[in-house]
């Protein structure tokens, strides 16, 4: 409330006036000393331009920077799917939370066929999804997937893994009877989910086909021309290059050298990230990854190896996410390194041996032991290691699978926190003042350190750890 007052430049009194609020009550509203309700919300959503989710603030179910889920909550949350009147799919949630985006469900494949036919009248397509899907495969799986009306089938085994596009049709088999047969889908939105889905759907179907990017240059150079006002002409004397040359670039006729690019840049006044296109590796909408011609490497390479690591599925136009299967080596403990990252992981224990947790989150060390099944979320920053809960040397080794996505702290946002002076990041996350020193000094002061933030639905966990964070 005090952010949003803030940013509509409302002093107290103002806002007091336009919620029909009391004298005085803003401040208590502000300093957590009186519980802001539904009512209020609606009001101010109703009388100042803003939508009640930006007063809501995020449910942390996290705050020990790690959420494990036992396989006992898997196999209870476990629910069978029917599809052409038949068993065809069986579905359990592993480990996520309201702090990130992805969706990772343990799916069993109930159908089994006898080919590898992409026409097999017994493989049942769903219609595509919204999110972006990383699979990883266990046992002889039959990868189905429909782009541009062509329908593939891959068979894939244990170790296999896909990345793919959202909206793409696609489907699971099993090849075998007897054989467990199962995926790990990990679902994500990525940027496509959040305020851009809801801003689009405001703008509607015919501003989102002209707002999508191909990813080529000559599309981002129209694209901030536009935004600029700015002619070819005049792009082209900026940068100090020919007119006709330039027009070639913007259509696409010619491309642009590096320098040049900086030069359009600098013209533009953008960085010059800006002008480089994304790349996207994907063949029909996927990019598979085989097992057996993976990349893979030690970890640390000098001195003791404490993972082996294997590169998994991913593509070039999501380089925030990062799948990999780790094999934590019989020698690996806690002290060998902390490995940590600014995204969300989600890390499962696959059918090998139980892996030692090892974390650090805001200064306190925490150690669980994980069962194969078991999965866990782990807070972006959070120091994370993995040791062999059994060291026996001839033992099977413990082996997990690593899946880390970027969330909403792009990297725009972590460039602007580096220029955000003084307290100003303290304040960014939850601010506690008027913008400007006031006369009437009870309401812009700093909230006092007993008062608890209060947030409709919390229970008192969740308040606690508003407070904390």
């Amino acid at each position: 409330m005090r952010s949003a007052a803030n940013d509509l430049k409302r002093d107290d009194a103002s806002a007091e006036q336009d919620l029909g609020l009391r004298p005085g009550s803003f401040a208590e509203l502000t300093s957590g000393r009186r519980p802001v309700d539904w009512d209020l919300i609606g009001k101010a959503a109703a009388v100042w331009p803003l939508n009640e989710r930006d007063l809501l603030p995020i449910h942390d179910d996290c705050p020990d920077g790690v959420r494990i889920h036992r396989l006992a909550e898997p196999v209870a949350s476990g629910r069978t799917i029917n599809r052409g009147g038949s068993p065809y799919y069986e579905y359990r949630d592993t480990a996520m939370s309201r702090v990130a985006s992805y969706r990772p469900e343990w799916i069993s494949m109930l159908r089994v066929v006898e080919d590898s036919d992409p026409d097999n009248p017994a493989v049942e397509w769903n219609r595509g999804h919204l999110l972006y899907q990383f699979t990883y495969f266990v046992g002889p799986v039959n990868y189905y997937y429909r782009w541009e009306g062509v329908s593939h089938c891959v068979e894939m085994n244990t170790g296999d893994s896909v990345w793919g596009l959202p909206f793409a049709p696609h489907s699971f088999t099993s090849r075998s009877s007897t054989e467990p047969a199962y995926i790990l889908a990990l679902t994500y939105g990525g940027d496509l989910l959040g305020d851009a889905q809801r801003e689009l759907s405001v703008l509607g179907a015919g501003a989102a086909r002209a707002l999508a990017l191909p990813a080529e240059q000559a599309a981002l150079l129209r694209s901030f021309a536009q935004a600029r006002l700015l002619s070819t002409e005049e792009l082209a004397r900026r940068a100090k290059l020919p007119a006709p040359y330039v027009a070639q670039l913007c259509s696409g006729e010619a491309s642009a050298t590096f320098d040049e690019t900086a030069a359009l840049a600098e013209a533009l006044g953008v960085a010059v990230r800006e002008l480089l296109p994304t790349r996207i590796d994907t063949e029909a909408g996927v990019h598979l990854a085989h097992r057996s011609g993976a990349r893979s490497w030690e970890l640390p390479e000098q001195g003791r190896a404490a993972y082996r690591v294997t590169q998994l599925a991913g593509d070039p136009a999501h380089p925030h996410t990062t799948a990999l299967e780790v094999d934590v080596l019989p020698a690996a403990d806690a002290s060998d390194g902390w490995l940590t990252t600014y995204q969300h992981q989600y890390v499962y224990v696959l059918d090998e041996a139980p892996v030692e947790l090892h974390w650090e989150h805001r200064g306190r060390r925490r150690t669980e032991r994980l069962e194969p099944g078991d999965s866990a979320y782990v807070l972006p920053g959070t120091r994370l290691a993995f040791a062999a809960a059994d060291a026996a040397q001839d033992g099977p080794t413990a082996r997990v699978l690593l899946l880390r996505v970027g969330g909403a702290t792009t990297t725009d946002v972590r460039f602007a926190l580096a220029t955000i002076p003084g307290d100003g990041i303290e304040r960014y996350l939850d601010e506690d003042r008027l913008w400007f020193t006031s006369d009437a000094a009870p309401s812009d002061a700093v909230r006092p350190a007993a008062a608890q933030p209060h947030a409709p639905q919390y229970d008192a966990t969740d308040q606690e750890s508003a407070r904390e964070h």
